[in-house]
């Protein structure tokens, strides 16, 4: 898992690309993979979104995804995607369903869970983002 806070980028597709090429950096993925993503939201829109303030970028895993990861990036501005406030990326790659699926969950429990949720939109401290996940 990665980590990252920064103030703040010009839009939803800079904080997808800058999680994506931290997962690329690290051999979570192949750069394609933000390719996809971008596919994905044109095809779709912004499914993505799944909580106030939380996006969850990701593609399928034969779309460049090399091994199981996920990349958080809080900016502390929140960003535009499609009319929706977000400043939360959970952006995830899964080698197959079985791990997509799992990662799914945990993310999602994250995100029902109102204070914790709350503690990783509003820290300023990677240490305290992990410890919440």
């Amino acid at each position: 898992m990665f980590i990252e806070i920064i103030d703040k980028v010009d839009n939803y597709e800079e904080a997808i690309k800058m999680s994506c090429d931290i997962l690329e950096k690290n051999g979570v993925v192949e750069s394609r993979y933000y390719d996809a993503i971008k596919a994905k939201i044109k095809e779709f829109g912004s499914y993505f979104c799944i909580a106030e303030g939380v996006c969850m970028p990701h593609a399928r895993p034969e779309d460049g995804a090399l091994k199981e990861g996920l990349c958080v990036l809080k900016l502390n501005k929140p960003v535009d995607f499609d009319g929706k406030s977000i400043n939360v990326f959970f952006t995830l790659s899964a080698k197959d369903s079985e791990a997509h699926i799992g990662l799914l969950r945990r993310i999602a429990q994250v995100c029902m869970n109102k204070d914790k949720l709350n503690i990783i939109k509003n820290s300023k401290n990677k240490k305290e983002i992990m410890e919440v996940l």
